[in-house]
């Protein structure tokens, strides 16, 4: 999807319905990593055509993102603080590509690369997790699962 937001920026010289595009679709890049991070982590050897896998995929929520990635423990490791602070930016900007008015100006082609940029180094953090890496199984735990109050 990164690739995508590259061809939208690069050819946005002079068509901000195209930025917005590429901002939107640098957001969606970095919550498709997180959804495949944790069907992979959730289903271990299942088929992505498996209906459990994409069950999985598919349980990941936009709304409550911002709300998991200000809590502990994900605000406390360092990777996942960076991951969770590039992810609210971009869902902050995409909310503003997809649902403002069309208006000249609202975002220039040095800010949407700025923000595909962005997008590219989280999903970059997302992918280089490794596999047995206790950082895959607490953002898998901390996404997929609400917590619950005492």
């Amino acid at each position: 999807m990164i690739e995508v937001a590259d061809l939208l920026t690069d050819s946005a010289t002079r068509n901000n319905a195209a930025r917005r595009r590429a901002i939107s679709t640098a957001y969606y890049a970095v919550f498709h990593a997180l959804a495949k991070l944790c069907a992979d982590y959730i289903t271990r050897s299942a088929s992505r055509s498996s209906p459990e896998y994409q069950r999985v995929y598919r349980a990941l929520e936009h709304g409550p993102l911002k709300t998991v990635f200000s809590r502990v423990p994900l605000k406390d490791r360092d990777r996942l603080a960076r991951i969770g602070e590039t992810l609210v930016i971009l869902q902050t900007e995409r909310h503003r590509a997809d649902y403002m008015p069309s208006m000249r100006g609202l975002f220039s082609l040095a800010k949407t690369r700025e923000l595909v940029d962005l997008a590219r180094e989280a999903v970059h953090e997302i992918e280089t997790i490794e596999p047995g890496h206790e950082d895959r199984r607490t953002l898998a735990i901390c996404l997929l699962f609400k917590e619950r109050s005492q």
